[in-house]
């Protein structure tokens, strides 16, 4: 990642003098929450307010297109109580380049850097004689994806996509060996991936393709993971506003499991996998603004804190209504349920979500969002855990801007 991006600022030198489009935004909000599940509070509603910058901007020739994203977000942690401020940082970088007549490629990074956010990872670390007289500050984390890719679109009908890479996903102290439960901290993960898409329409409404995803993850507690899983699939159009969407295969890897005192032996996967979804209008009104999308997923899940991989059936409800302006309402059900034996057969979560952003001027609007959970997660609480937040914040946006 390092060298291509060079390579394209480059070719963009080479290519002449780019134009530059640019857009910045401001958002404020204040949210009430429960506290999280390793949190030290004194009340069981906490208030906290979120300040996030961010600023965009594009550089673009005829063949060449940089993309530039930073976004920190500034978290002032229970903010009439115990106020602490706390700073997470997005960076995104993409490049393309077109090559040749529908052929391109393109290179990218994006990377969350700071404490993690709504959490405290504060966890006691022991000193060579047992005793603990210090603190790891466990909080700060990375998540990064670096990529390479290309889009092949000139095959009349067809599209073709490749892209890999690495994956970074954890604390920076992360441990090295398993925690008790009650620490709720989670190994890191490292390692690549790599994703292809091709797509065929037979005709208007018949789309027929094929997915394959790929990783090869190691955790920090000496556990490995590697899966790759691939479905055919197929896309009916059965209305300009109705489409479905059907996708079955197959998810063939390995694991090593985690350090312990006694040796475990290496497990084979074998899953199958499939996916159905529907998106049609709901009748609201004349014109029928509301969009409403079933989904049913059985997959692989990877448990963050035992590393064991099971099936989980998983399904979703939801519901879009956008209006001029940018205005727009959602709401999300989604239900997930493990299948499996041992200890983790009664492991899912219940979840309800919803966002509302109401324009008030041309560059400003109002966003209100707020989610509830119900987390069935045994093997870090004998009991189901309930947490929820409600957040009120106004977004102010310049965009457009042209150099």
């Amino acid at each position: 990642m390092a060298t291509v991006l060079p390579l394209l600022v480059t070719s963009m030198v080479l290519a002449g003098s780019p134009a530059m489009r640019y857009s910045s935004q401001l958002r404020a909000e204040t949210v009430v929450r429960t506290p999280n599940l390793t949190e030290t509070a004194d009340r069981s509603v906490i208030q906290d307010l979120v300040i996030t910058p961010r600023g965009q901007v594009i550089f673009y020739t005829p063949r060449l297109e940089l993309k530039a994203i930073l976004e920190p977000q500034l978290l002032l942690r229970r903010t009439f109580t115990e106020p602490t401020l706390e700073i997470l940082t997005f960076l995104f970088l993409r490049g393309e380049y077109q090559l040749a007549r529908g052929f391109k490629v393109w290179a990218m990074e994006a990377t969350t850097y700071g404490a993690f956010p709504f959490e405290d990872f504060r966890v006691p670390a022991p000193t060579n004689g047992g005793q603990t007289a210090r603190l790891l500050d466990t909080g700060q984390y990375i998540y990064s994806e670096n990529m390479v890719g290309f889009d092949i679109t000139g095959i009349r009908r067809t599209y073709i996509g490749v892209m890999g890479g690495l994956v970074i996903n954890g604390l920076l102290d992360a441990p090295t060996t398993v925690r008790p439960r009650e620490e709720k901290v989670t190994p890191s993960q490292i390692g690549p991936e790599v994703r292809a898409f091709a797509f065929h329409s037979l005709t208007r409404r018949l789309v027929l393709g094929a997915e394959l995803y790929g990783r090869d993850v190691h955790f920090s507690t000496d556990a490995r993971l590697s899966l790759l899983q691939t479905s055919p699939l197929v896309q009916y159009q059965f209305h300009p506003l109705i489409s479905g969407r059907l996708a079955l295969g197959m998810a063939v890897g390995e694991r090593r499991p985690q350090s312990t005192v006694l040796p475990l032996p290496t497990m084979s996967i074998l899953h199958p996998i499939g996916e159905a979804a529907l998106t049609t209008p709901v009748p609201v009104g004349y014109h029928w603004p509301v969009k409403a999308k079933l989904s049913l997923k059985y997959a692989p899940f990877v448990d963050a804190y035992s590393t064991l991989v099971f099936p989980r059936v998983e399904s979703g409800f939801g519901f879009e209504w956008v209006g001029r302006r940018k205005a727009q309402v959602n709401l999300d059900l989604a239900v997930a349920q493990a299948i499996t034996s041992g200890f983790h057969r009664r492991d899912g979560e219940e979840r309800v979500a919803v966002k509302v952003q109401w324009p008030l001027t041309r560059s400003s609007a109002v966003v209100a969002s707020g989610r509830f959970l119900r987390l069935r997660e045994f093997l870090i609480d004998d009991d189901p855990i309930y947490k929820w937040f409600l957040g009120v914040g106004l977004v102010i946006r310049q965009e457009n801007g042209r150099l």
